[in-house]
């Protein structure tokens, strides 16, 4: 059984009553058999596709992944869909950068095949595991030097030096664990001093510890092989130092596998079914909660200023509320499309206060202008009432606190 959404209303009465409302829609339309089934298969089912070819190939996986997206009237485009996430974004002639349409660009971004290998070092918590050892073994030795003679008979001097040590352990505890994860090789451990002494003490490598060749071997060699350095030396502690980093083991995935994906992509792809499901009621009020949702992860962007009003005139669901909600006149994107980020962006900060695009991270500022345009869009939807009429009685139907997002 599909839900279909309670609007309540047209224009800024139903868009209030959405608003209200949205957790208890959302959370039963997201209950509906056909929501969970698709969500559940791709859930399960993505972390073993490993190339774009596998992804087109499967059209329950693709149905979900280009929904998630807006994209779904794409589903059928299998070479294009192939094409841009193949090509990604980091070339400026990849088809998604030519295409001007920042979903094709959030598709490309998303759904990236390139191998990731991860090493025992980027794992949570592994540097904590080293980090206990190392501390330990200060310790001890710090409490032996305690028992000489020197520090015996002037425990003040002791009490300094005990400080001293404690507060060099907190250093290298902050450097080694955030250095840690960037560590992909041996040779990329050995060379760093701070993070090296770290891991040689924590093993009681001793001597040992001065020769970067005997560690680079010993780190790459698997002590499961009779003839790794660390089973010819016999050397419990270069073992253990040899399995605690481990190397030589490769694990290499794609970001699809990652934690995280797949619940990433069936969010978006059940908000979008929503959307989709207000728009099907009322097309003015689900291109606002689109227009609600995008724009803040916009203006979040690491893009430039004139970078993101591209991305807004390459949408068109951006696009028409902007346009509708500043009253921009019609043939405006027949004009050139420079002249067009000049327009726009200046009528935004004349009715809005937008200075810059990050400012439409404010709820308020959001909220003013989704109540423009379904306030407009409304007005041009009652062609048989004069406009000013329409205004009164709209805004005469709705009590709403200017001061609230």
């Amino acid at each position: 059984m599909t839900y279909t959404p309670m609007i309540g209303g047209p224009g800024l009465v139903g868009w209030q009553i959405l608003q209200n409302t949205m957790d208890t829609q959302r959370t039963a339309f997201n209950k509906t058999p056909e929501i969970t089934r698709e969500a559940a298969y791709f859930t399960e089912t993505i972390g073993s596709i490993g190339s774009a070819e596998e992804l087109v190939g499967n059209r329950r996986l693709l149905s979900v992944a280009l929904t998630a997206f807006g994209m779904e009237d794409e589903l059928d485009s299998k070479y294009l869909v192939r094409r841009l996430i193949e090509e990604g974004t980091k070339d400026d002639e990849a088809l998604a950068n030519k295409l001007n349409d920042s979903r094709f660009v959030a598709l490309a971004d998303a759904f990236d095949f390139e191998p990731v290998i991860t090493r025992k070092t980027q794992e949570e918590g592994f540097a904590e595991t080293v980090l206990v050892r190392y501390e330990e073994r200060i310790r001890a030795n710090l409490a032996q030097t305690l028992t000489e003679p020197d520090y015996v008979a002037d425990p003040d001097y002791a009490a300094l030096f005990a400080a001293q040590v404690e507060e060099n352990l907190e250093i290298s505890r902050a450097y080694f664990t955030e250095n840690i994860g960037r560590i992909t090789s041996a040779e990329e451990l050995l060379l760093d001093p701070e993070l090296r002494q770290v891991a040689t003490t924590a093993f009681d490598l001793g001597d040992r510890a001065r020769s970067t060749t005997l560690l680079r071997r010993a780190l790459e060699e698997d002590p499961a092989e009779a003839t790794a350095l660390s089973n010819v030396l016999n050397d419990r502690n270069l073992r253990a130092f040899s399995m605690a980093f481990a190397f030589y083991e490769t694990e290499t995935s794609t970001v699809l596998q990652t934690e995280g994906f797949a619940s990433n992509i069936t969010e978006q792809f059940r908000w979008q079914r929503f959307e989709d499901a207000v728009s099907d009621v009322n097309e003015a009020i689900g291109a606002a909660l689109k227009f609600q949702r995008s724009l803040p992860e916009l203006a979040a962007n690491d893009l430039s200023e004139t970078a993101k009003w591209y991305n807004v005139l390459g949408s068109t669901m951006m696009r028409e509320v902007f346009e509708t909600a500043l009253s921009l006149p019609d043939g405006f994107s027949q004009i050139d499309l420079d002249k067009q980020v000049e327009v726009i962006s200046d009528r935004a900060r004349q009715r809005f206060g937008i200075e810059t695009f990050s400012d439409l991270q404010d709820p308020k500022t959001l909220n003013g202008i989704i109540q423009s345009y379904l306030l407009q869009d409304q007005i041009s939807q009652s062609g048989a009432f004069g406009s000013q009429q329409i205004a009164l009685t709209l805004l005469s139907t709705i009590r709403y606190d200017r001061d609230r997002a």
